[in-house]
């Protein structure tokens, strides 16, 4: 981020970025910054620490940098409403100490009336958060309801949150952003401004996936077939079958659980069709799986590239030839679960699209054909057999059998054939051959949210049809309530004053989306009803995990990309991106902006590049940065952002999930 500079040439926010402060927060408050830098009082000269330090503090006063973290978008009014109010201690913002007053007030954003008045509670008796770094308080104003614009004010310290809505569609907009992502993600079509706005590009790789080579080993050998089509997976140019594990199946489950939360308007080039947009993403993706599948059944693993390094640009200024990699027996059971998932989604659809229904049943069948004739994980050593600049989507035996029982499943709930109950009911329950790292959830009573994910998918699949084995059916749903309980009793509790539990180490990596994993586990137990004196609580509890993501968390930030449109005060907007993020800065050297809705990857306690503080070295909640750095030139290293701020797929299809449980009905 460029410095900050006062209008006239003040520059004490420089000084402050000299000085090691994180002013990243300040994004988009530049006027207001400017007028105060002006209006301090002091030259260039005698400015000192002291008073870039109650200068910045000024800043949080004001609110600029609120410390009563609110969703930025707001609440719907039946909603369980609770801001945070925090005191950092430690880390990155510890400079800015914050106390509330004995009570805190609501107000209506336009004529600043108070229209309640309520107490802060103290989390935990005042004690600091090891995970957050914070003191923290709690406000709670669900009762009220009314819809309006409102913003929470500590009438002591004068310190005030951003503004936001109550409204019963206060997220139909941002759900809306939050599925776009997936055009732009789009492989094999232009992106054009009618549908992409500012953000376009003539099509990615729309001649080198048209004739993709198979390789093995670094050598091409040829056998070239049309891949275009499909999302890339990330910030990098490249498409997997094994990671549409979760994606593919987020995104149903959220459209057939609440299909009223997705329109036919989302400005996507089948916008108008008669089939909800989502649907309609989907089908762009599942069109590629079906040219990855060879006639007879097996899937092809990975389509990419050989090199990282490509010209800077969207993905059309990336010369490079493309390369599909061999049939995998994983690859094959997630397309064979996702084309029969798929398969039950579409069939209302079949005015729009004849025939595609059938066709992703057949495939689905096709690709089970191919497990049959292939009982042991293949290729066995667990590899696709090639290095390209992409992630391996490498396989072990107990990750085959897992994705073959979610397979099945899948197949057995669109078919109704005993076969595939048969399967799921032998396999499933059997440790030995689908466990992992000690949490099999019929084994160990407890549904892990970020493992055995594909095992998890199947029993809850297979939990919705009547003719399912009860002794498998009964034994998930006590893990499921098992889990779901310890979720409820502990949300707010233990290290959790931002009101959205999860295990300290999930802290990592793509943290945003072991939110929405922690979220799925609540959506699924309340689905199915597996405790139904908690059902409503369950429901509820879900919405503390994307309120974290639009901002109730320690630094304040919404985490989707540039949502200032639909609300947001404080948004991200460096996202590691190969398109986004090497945009060049306009005539005023400021960076162009992301389209809006991208979710970043979140804190990462783990970040490995320990001279980049923050994130290095902070509390696991504020193990973050918004930038989209690669290579450093003075350490002659890279400054891996991809570990804190690159956005994925499955990222977003964890998110798309938990926010429309508030959207539509």
């Amino acid at each position: 981020m460029p410095p900050l500079q006062g209008e006239g040439g003040c520059g004490p926010l420089a000084q402050g970025f000299a000085l090691g402060f994180d002013l990243s927060p300040l994004l988009g408050q530049r006027n207001r910054v400017a007028r105060l830098a002006r209006c301090s009082g002091t030259s260039r000269e005698t400015r000192d620490l002291h008073t870039i330090r109650m200068l910045l503090l000024s800043v949080v006063v004001a609110g600029l940098v609120p410390p009563i973290y609110v969703d930025q978008f707001g609440w719907r009014p039946t909603d369980q409403k609770i801001a945070v109010l925090a005191d950092p201690v430690i880390g990155q913002n510890a400079e800015a100490h914050f106390h509330p007053g004995e009570t805190f007030e609501v107000h209506r954003s336009g004529d600043d009336k108070v229209v309640f008045t309520g107490k802060p509670t103290a989390w935990q008796d005042g004690a600091v958060s090891k995970l957050a770094g914070d003191r923290v308080w709690h406000a709670d104003f669900s009762s009220v309801t009314e819809p309006g614009s409102y913003y929470i004010l500590d009438p002591t310290s004068g310190a005030r949150s951003y503004k936001f809505k109550i409204a019963v569609d206060v997220y139909a907009s941002v759900l809306v952003d939050a599925t776009r992502m997936f055009y732009y993600q789009r492989n094999g079509i232009p992106i054009t401004a009618k549908y992409g706005g500012a953000w376009t590009h003539p099509g990615g790789s729309m001649v080198a996936d048209k004739q993709a080579e198979f390789s093995q080993h670094g050598e091409a050998m040829g056998h070239p077939r049309d891949l275009l089509g499909g999302w890339y997976d990330a910030g990098d140019p490249n498409k997997y079958v094994p990671f549409l594990e979760t994606t593919l199946f987020n995104l149903l489950y959220a459209y057939d659980r609440a299909p009223g939360a997705f329109g036919d308007a989302d400005n996507i080039p089948e916008s108008g069709n008669g089939v909800p947009d989502i649907l309609d993403e989907v089908k762009w993706e599942l069109d590629w799986v079906l040219k990855m599948q060879d006639p007879d059944g097996g899937v092809h693993n990975r389509d990419a590239v050989r090199s990282y390094n490509a010209p800077p640009g969207p993905w059309s200024t990336d010369p490079q030839p493309r390369f599909y990699t061999a049939k995998t027996t994983w690859a094959t059971a997630i397309a064979a679960a996702s084309f029969a998932h798929a398969a039950r989604s579409f069939a209302p659809f079949e005015k729009a699209y004849p025939g595609y229904s059938a066709r992703l049943k057949a495939s689905a069948l096709k690709a089970w054909d191919y497990l049959v004739a292939h009982p042991s994980m293949l290729p066995a050593d667990g590899t696709d057999g090639e290095k390209l600049a992409a992630a391996g989507g490498d396989g072990n035996a107990n990750m085959d059998k897992r994705d073959r029982v979610y397979a099945a499943a899948e197949l057995y709930r669109t078919t109704g054939y005993q076969t595939f109950s048969d399967y799921v009911a032998r396999w499933a329950p059997d440790a030995e051959a689908t466990n992992e790292g000690g949490m099999h959830p019929l084994k160990n009573h407890w549904v892990d949210a970020l493992n055995h994910m594909a095992l998890t998918q199947a029993l809850f699949v297979y939990c919705q049809i009547p003719q399912a084995d009860p002794k498998v059916t009964d034994a998930f749903r006590e893990a499921l309530r098992n889990t779901a309980e310890s979720i409820r009793t502990q949300t707010g509790g233990k290290d959790d004053p931002y009101l959205c539990y999860m295990n300290p180490d999930h802290y990592c990596w793509g943290s945003n989306q072991c939110k929405g994993y922690w979220a799925r586990i609540l959506l699924m137990a309340a689905d199915l009803d597996v405790a139904p004196a908690h059902t409503a609580e369950y429901r509820s509890l879900v919405e503390g995990y994307f309120h974290w993501v639009h901002g109730v968390n320690p630094l304040g930030w919404c985490f989707l990309t540039n949502m200032t449109r639909d609300g947001a005060s404080h948004s991200v907007v460096r996202p590691y991106h190969k398109w986004f993020g090497s945009m060049p800065n306009d005539a005023n050297g400021e960076h162009p902006l992301p389209p809006p809705g991208y979710l970043e990857g979140g804190p990462n306690v783990a970040f490995s590049v320990k001279w980049i503080s923050p994130p290095y070295g902070e509390p696991a909640m504020k193990a973050f940065k918004d930038w989209d750095s690669s290579w450093n030139d003075e350490h002659k290293a890279n400054e891996s952002s991809w570990e804190i701020t690159e956005p994925a797929i499955y990222y977003q299809a964890a998110y798309v999930l938990m926010l429309s449980s508030a959207c539509g009905k």
